[in-house]
């Protein structure tokens, strides 16, 4: 253990260096058998298996990529299948008054 915690500590040097965040993880987090998508975990797969289908919501995962969205998720990002990464602050914006609204009520067509 003290060679990974020496690791660890060069790891945490270098991203502060260079502005970087270091965080780690539960070596316990099943960031393979976890789907990225629907959060569903189908279980303990054989490291043969390269790419799956989940048995909740049947998104088709590499494994590697699935783990890797999954250990961004467990690092505090927010970044997922759907997400748009990087530092994006969302701003408001005011509705213009000529903009379209629809009725109370009014059914879709």
């Amino acid at each position: 253990m003290r060679g990974w915690r020496t690791f660890r500590t060069f790891l945490d040097g270098i991203a502060e260096k260079y502005g970087r965040d270091f965080r780690i993880i539960s070596r316990w987090e099943p960031t393979s058998q976890k789907c990225s998508c629907c959060g569903f975990k189908g279980g303990k797969l054989d490291l043969s298996v390269r790419e799956w289908e989940c048995l909740n919501c049947g998104s088709k995962h590499d494994r590697d990529e699935n783990a890797a969205r999954n250990i961004l998720v467990a690092g505090g990002q927010s970044e997922t299948k759907n997400g748009r990464g990087g530092k994006h602050k969302t701003t408001v914006k005011v509705a213009e008054v000529s903009e379209t609204s629809t009725r109370r009520g009014a059914m879709a067509r």
